[in-house]
């Protein structure tokens, strides 16, 4: 950004070092702010992020919306590390491989949904974790997720697949780093393994 010369010895300050204190506050200044994390990631709700199963039923809840109401996107960044990646299933891509960070993510399911929200076919959406499988080692997990798709308030399934979450524990606290996923319109009946116990 500076280029290639240092500032000059004692053009905004005599120093022993030949940067000047103020090229030094600036220095300090832009460190936190690209160390920093995100402002939504600041304010997790504790409950969200306490543990794998817990940052996992949060992804969850922040997706789904009542009629009329908006999705909870500032709850849905706060789970997330910034270079974060969320890989659909194609089926809803229209064939394409796609990878989205959480901002194209958001942005992709803003503008599939504009034309319904606060109209009369708005029936809200609800995804829930259904069962799972989760693996730890210190630090790191993964959770395997069936989830079912219903309409809000209505327990009829309209759809069911299977996420998977990659996690990280950090600042005492749990990430999600990347989620994929699959749905039985495109890879089949969720084997019974993963589907709840009779």
């Amino acid at each position: 950004m500076f280029g290639n010369r240092p500032f000059t010895r004692g053009v905004l300050g005599s120093t022993t070092s030949g940067y000047t204190p103020m090229f030094r506050s600036c220095v300090l200044a832009l460190g936190a702010l690209f160390l920093a994390p995100p402002l939504a990631a600041q304010f997790a709700r504790a409950e969200d992020v306490a543990s794998p199963e817990a940052i996992v039923r949060a992804a969850y809840d922040v997706i789904s919306r009542a009629p009329g109401a908006p999705f909870q996107w500032d709850r849905f960044r706060s789970l997330f590390i910034a270079e974060a990646r969320l890989i659909p299933n194609t089926e809803q891509t229209g064939g394409r491989f796609t990878v989205h960070t959480v901002e194209s993510f958001i942005t992709w399911i803003d503008e599939g949904w504009k034309p319904v929200i606060g109209t009369a076919r708005d029936r809200g959406f609800a995804e829930s974790h259904v069962s799972g499988v989760t693996e730890q080692f210190g630090d790191v997990a993964h959770v395997f997720s069936t989830y079912e798709k219903h309409i809000w308030n209505d327990k009829n399934v309209v759809g069911r697949g299977i996420n998977s979450f990659q996690l990280v524990k950090k600042d005492g606290r749990w990430w999600i780093t990347s989620i994929a996923w699959d749905e039985e319109t495109g890879a089949g009946p969720v084997p019974a393994k993963y589907l709840p116990k009779p």
